[in-house]
């Protein structure tokens, strides 16, 4: 998974995606699937951002190849965060999402406190 900035466009998105699916095949991987997960307010500002877009990318890699596709992803202007992450399991396929996915809010419990005195 990595996060553009907020001054990127859908066509810095694009290459992006072109860019790191095209390190994985040089690095001997496969991809699975790739896919925007939307443009999204982040929790607290990111190198001066205030929102980002948001993709990830399923693929196999050698252990081997992932440092060179690490340096490449902090090597990258556009990029301002980046996670690898490792399944010993088979990850259900990425699907593009138009809309953010409507979450219930957990409140923790709070909803079942007393009223207030006046």
């Amino acid at each position: 998974m990595w996060l553009l900035g907020a001054d990127a466009d859908e066509e810095a998105g694009a290459a992006s995606v072109e860019k790191i699916t095209g390190l994985i095949k040089d690095g001997g991987g496969d991809v699975d699937g790739a896919a925007l997960w939307g443009r999204r307010t982040l929790a607290y500002q990111v190198e001066k951002n205030k929102e980002g877009s948001y993709f990830l990318a399923n693929f196999k890699l050698d252990s081997a190849a992932t440092p060179t596709l690490e340096l490449a992803l902090d090597a990258d202007q556009n990029v301002i965060r980046h996670i690898l992450i490792r399944h010993n399991k088979p990850v259900p396929a990425v699907e593009e999402s138009d809309e953010p996915e409507e979450r219930p809010r957990d409140r923790g419990g709070r909803d079942n406190r007393r009223p207030r005195r006046p």
